[in-house]
């Protein structure tokens, strides 16, 4: 099952009075001025299918001046089978509901219809702080399992409380050391989850990095996110990409391990009143040549690894929920040099039912433009 976003509606949402969009099944482009409202229609896009936006706005934000509600919805299908997404948002509520029937929590909406966006501000996923690295596993992970969204979820949670009583001076009480026990309980469990998929998208990632660099490794990547990985593997040296995951107690992920870095960072806890141990604290590690993209890496090279990162998202939705995602670039083609666009067009559009939004189609090889269904922002949607 592998459903199709077939169209779009927006009213009160942003810049949006009312419009209406139809996505071609393959590739859509939106064209327009910069300031348009192309990214108003990605965000919607990725509200409704993954349940969360990357602006990450208050309720308010989504609200356009002239209305007292938000409300979006889509449609997608796949042969008989038909889902209908509505979200309404007020200034006090956000509400979603399925094929007529509100559901209790927004973790039920990413796992029906992954999505995958990248914007020009995951290109500095390399250089940026862990966080972001953490966000973006969790996120990809939340979308694939309604479990790793709830352990996520309470994890957070837990570190939350935990921070608050270290800043209240609360180190050593019994309350203290009942959320200590919760933090590791679940934290494990987070953990093994998180690093299981790690294990799954690096070659995912590898692969494409290859295919960025080499035209004719990623025409054979386009035939299909399946390529053989062994293939792929066997081709990458110490010269080449390599992802690790780092972790802030240690390579022993046990619950013993766990407590005695707890121990061992008793002080600094206290001085510093935050917790500093347990995943919220890992980090995902790119290296290039054996040196650390973060520090060593070209822009091209970092920009590379940021857009092999997202379409090693897609192949592991399509490996681990055998459906095709929605993919979403909101405004790369501008960031990337000739070859990398040429290189990204062939692998867009065939494997994943894409979004593009641009301000200049002179990006775009006319190709690619013969088989999109161009939409111009905002003349051709209702506002």
């Amino acid at each position: 099952m592998s459903l199709i976003v077939e169209t779009l509606t927006l009213n009160g949402f942003r810049s949006y009075r009312d419009a209406h969009l139809s996505l071609d099944p393959e590739l859509t482009i939106l064209y327009g001025a910069n300031a348009a409202g192309k990214t108003n229609i990605i965000e919607a896009l990725q509200m409704l299918t993954a349940g969360e936006s990357f602006r990450k706005p208050s309720r308010k934000d989504l609200i356009n001046w002239e209305s007292d509600q938000a409300c979006v919805s889509l449609r997608a299908a796949d042969g008989s089978l038909q889902r209908d997404v509505v979200m309404t948002v007020t200034s006090d509520s956000k509400d979603v509901v399925v094929n007529e029937k509100k559901i209790g929590s927004m973790y039920e909406l990413g796992s029906v219809l992954p999505c995958v966006i990248f914007s020009p501000d995951d290109l500095r996923i390399v250089k940026e702080s862990s966080s972001r690295r953490r966000q973006e596993i969790d996120g990809l992970g939340s979308q694939l399992s309604v479990t790793y969204a709830r352990l996520a979820s309470e994890y957070k949670k837990i570190i939350s409380q935990r921070n608050k009583m270290l800043k209240d001076g609360q180190y050593g009480s019994s309350v203290f050391y009942a959320w200590t026990d919760r933090m590791v309980e679940v934290g494990l469990a987070l953990i093994e989850k998180r690093t299981s998929l790690f294990d799954y998208l690096r070659p995912h990632v590898i692969r494409f990095y290859l295919g960025l660099l080499d035209e004719s490794f990623a025409k054979n990547v386009n035939r299909s996110f399946k390529t053989e990985i062994d293939d792929c593997i066997k081709m990458v040296t110490d010269q080449d990409l390599s992802l690790s995951y780092l972790s802030s107690w240690g390579q022993e992920k046990n619950e013993e391990s766990f407590r005695a870095t707890l121990e061992a960072f008793k002080e600094d806890e206290i001085a510093r009143r935050q917790s500093l141990v347990g995943p919220h604290r890992d980090d995902i590690v790119f290296e290039v040549e054996g040196k650390a993209a973060r520090n060593f890496a070209s822009q091209g090279q970092q920009r590379s690894i940021a857009l092999a990162w997202k379409l090693g998202q897609l192949a592991v939705i399509e490996e681990l929920c055998q459906k095709k995602p929605l993919l979403l670039l909101d405004d790369v083609m501008s960031e990337f040099d000739q070859q990398r666009r040429r290189l990204l067009a062939e692998m867009v559009g065939k494997t994943a039912q894409t979004v593009i939004t641009t301000a200049n189609l002179d990006y775009f090889e006319r190709e690619l433009i013969d088989r999109a269904k161009l939409i111009a922002i905002p003349k051709e949607v209702v506002r």
